[in-house]
């Protein structure tokens, strides 16, 4: 399970790191695509960076008594960007670079990591 929390917490960390090394511009023209222009954009902007980052360090962390609702909690911001993507900027899920499909494998990741904390917590009762 360990070499899946860090494999799962670099895509997060990894992630963020991408965003803020990415031409904000470039970023605020996909987020205005969406329907966000201005300080909304880029508050939707660095409040999804910051919402990676924690994600990675919390799965880095992994504090059992969060685990229930980690996992849970990282799929639903993946489905969250992944229906985003799909339904204002489609190119981007199809794009080879980009494409959606991949999130598949991560979210399945997560269901083995929920499976698990949550066959732990009934064992330990």
């Amino acid at each position: 399970m360990q070499a899946l929390r860090y494999s799962l917490a670099s895509v997060w960390l990894l992630t963020a790191l991408a965003s803020l090394a990415w031409p904000q511009e470039e970023s605020l023209a996909l987020l205005a695509r969406t329907g966000l222009a201005g300080h909304a954009a880029l508050a939707a902007l660095y409040a999804g960076i910051t919402a990676d980052l924690l994600m990675g360090i919390l799965t880095l962390l992994k504090p059992s008594h969060w685990q229930r609702w980690l996992w849970p909690a990282q799929a639903a911001v993946i489905l969250t960007y992944s229906v985003i993507i799909l339904i204002q900027l489609p190119e981007i899920a199809l794009h080879p670079f980009g494409m959606l499909i991949k999130n598949i494998p991560i979210l399945t990741i997560l269901w083995i990591l929920w499976r698990n904390a949550t066959k732990e917590k009934t064992h330990a009762v």
